[in-house]
């Protein structure tokens, strides 16, 4: 009996050694592990306020920065020093900047747009590192005289309209009410809705009049704490004030139509005239079809072309300007191709029907008046009926304006700017130039019929401003816009998924007597990513302007990136 006390006394006496070593090596790591979170800890938040250190070296430099372009500006506004003399007080301010800055950190410079044809545009790298760490904050703004409204992925100073679930990845501003909407308004007779989701904002958004809703008989208010219920993508709300002040479209248009080749002409002279102010006469109009050895393929010089000019399957080189005193007809014959290749702008004083391709030299332009001789878009007759530019399927480096107006039907591979007086329609487009396509109007401009019935989008690089509205549809269109929108009002109109002129499975009918249309089924349970109306900001637009796109008499400051890089 005792040696059974002794036996249990001893298994006691091991039990309590082994929790006595299992607490002690649980005590041990538990320790360690304090030490180590502490450590950890500590290191983190040094860490962090070396960031906060680095990011406020950067501001205070960049702050720099822009209030001494703020000084800049105030000036310009009371007197014009010319480009040159605001260049060089940009490069005085920064250099104070990296003065200021010292050891702390580097300022590297690099000139995009170098000012030579009216457009200003450098940008900037704020380097700091992070102490005791590899890390280095890199801030990249840019300094422009590029219009502000080319900073927005969609920016209008009036009304904004989301109908159903257009989706816009980068920054809104309006200024004045925007109007949420979860179904989608499609042109068929008298128009119809779609049933649909609401709108998708991956930006900020600025709205300087009130948030509204479709009511029975007015618009209904809504809070901005209650937009979570109006958006699929609720964007960040902000407070902005940027210039959205329209552009002086007929300004730049006039000043193309007032250029000296339009004051040439051959209108009161004789039918045998040979030259006029410099310019070559081709007496009775030019026509070429083909490798037809009737007509030459080559102009030495400048030209007039007392009539119309038409190439068909053919093409066309000029040494020098071109004027052509009637219309100017560009078109293909089967499969071969026209082009015209100029050394220096077009003047044309009628019509314009463009398809194939024209080159221009860098900094050079083509003008199309847009109007017959006898200036009747409203006659009888095909000749009367004809106004405006026609383009389908065209190449063209350069800027365009026209005193009319546009029909887009086809692609238009371009890197450069379109200016129109009165607005336009734009179908079937895209753009595989590489470079973006700025369409710049005074009057109303309608974006509709683009990539029908595919379920892949069509991406094209463009911004479309217009000082009228500017309405752009995605229901049966299915449409990426890489770039941005301006209008004096916009509209915008979207379903999600598929959408189609037949029935198919999981669709909802919207047809209408004239015109079938199918929307697939379960819009709210659809990604936002998938709406047929995509509007994405490319910072391409200010980094990489393309010919002739609008500057304005001040200078603006766009931060474009900022990010801790390891060294």
């Amino acid at each position: 009996m005792r040696n059974s006390f002794k036996n249990e006394d001893g298994y006691v006496l091991v039990t309590v050694l082994i929790m006595f070593v299992i607490f002690s090596i649980l005590g041990l790591s538990l320790m360690s592990y304090t030490i180590g979170s502490q450590q950890f800890s500590s290191a983190n938040t040094d860490f962090i306020e070396t960031k906060a250190d680095a990011e406020m070296t950067v501001q205070e430099a960049q702050a720099h920065i822009m209030k001494g372009v703020d000084e800049i500006n105030d000036d310009l506004a009371e007197a014009t020093p010319g480009l040159g003399g605001v260049i060089s007080r940009i490069n005085s301010v920064i250099h104070q900047a990296e003065q200021r800055l010292g050891d702390e950190g580097l300022i590297k410079k690099k000139v995009l747009k170098d000012g030579e044809n009216g457009v200003f545009l450098q940008r900037i790298d704020i380097e700091v590192d992070v102490e005791s760490s590899d890390k280095t904050l890199v801030r990249t703004f840019t300094i422009s005289t590029i219009a502000d409204v080319f900073r927005y992925g969609a920016v209008t100073p009036g009304d904004m309209r989301l109908n159903g679930a257009p989706y816009i990845k980068g920054d809104v501003f309006v200024g004045n009410d925007l109007r949420l909407h979860d179904e989608a308004y499609f042109i068929s007779g008298y128009g119809r809705w779609a049933e649909t989701s609401y709108p998708s904002i991956k930006g900020d958004l600025s709205v300087k009049g009130r948030y509204e809703v479709p009511g029975w008989l007015w618009e209904w208010r809504i809070l901005e704490e209650d937009l979570d219920s109006y958006f699929e993508i609720k964007p960040r709300i902000v407070d902005e004030n940027p210039d959205v002040a329209p552009l002086k479209v007929l300004e730049y248009i006039t000043e193309k139509r007032n250029d000296p080749m339009g004051d040439i002409t051959t209108r009161g002279y004789p039918g045998n005239i040979d030259e006029i102010d410099g310019y070559q006469v081709i007496k009775r109009g030019y026509e070429r079809q083909g490798k037809s050895p009737k007509a030459p393929d080559r102009f030495y010089g400048d030209t007039y072309i007392r009539g119309d000019l038409k190439l068909k399957g053919s093409n066309l080189k000029v040494g020098g300007n071109l004027i052509v005193d009637g219309d100017i007809t560009i078109e293909p014959d089967g499969n071969d191709e026209s082009s015209l290749s100029v050394d220096g702008s077009i003047y044309v004083h009628e019509n314009a029907k463009l398809t194939g391709t024209v080159v221009l030299p860098e900094n050079k332009f083509m003008y199309i008046n847009g109007y017959p001789k006898n200036e009747n878009c409203n006659g009888n007759n095909t000749q009367n009926n004809k106004c405006g530019i026609y383009i389908s399927d065209l190449t063209f480096q350069g800027s365009i304006y026209t005193n009319h107006e546009i029909d887009i039907s086809e692609d238009l591979n371009m890197n450069g700017t379109l200016y129109t007086r009165l607005g336009g329609r734009i179908e079937n487009l895209s753009n595989e130039s590489g470079g973006t396509l700025v369409v710049v109007s005074e009057g109303k401009l309608t974006i509709a019929n683009n990539n029908l019935y595919n379920n892949e989008p069509k991406v094209i690089n463009a911004f479309f401003y217009t000082n009228s509205d500017l309405d752009i549809y995605g229901v049966g269109s299915n449409l990426k816009i890489r770039g941005g929108v301006y209008g004096r009002n916009v509209t915008l109109n979207a379903v999600k998924g598929s959408s189609s002129d037949e029935y198919f499975h999981g669709s909802s009918n919207f047809s209408s007597s004239r015109d079938p249309l199918y929307v697939q089924n379960n819009q709210d349970s659809i990604n936002p990513q998938l709406s047929r109306l995509t509007i994405e900001y490319a910072q391409e637009l200010i980094l990489n302007p393309p010919d002739g796109i609008p500057t304005v008499d001040k200078v603006t400051v766009k931060q474009i990136d900022s990010h801790f890089y390891d060294q």
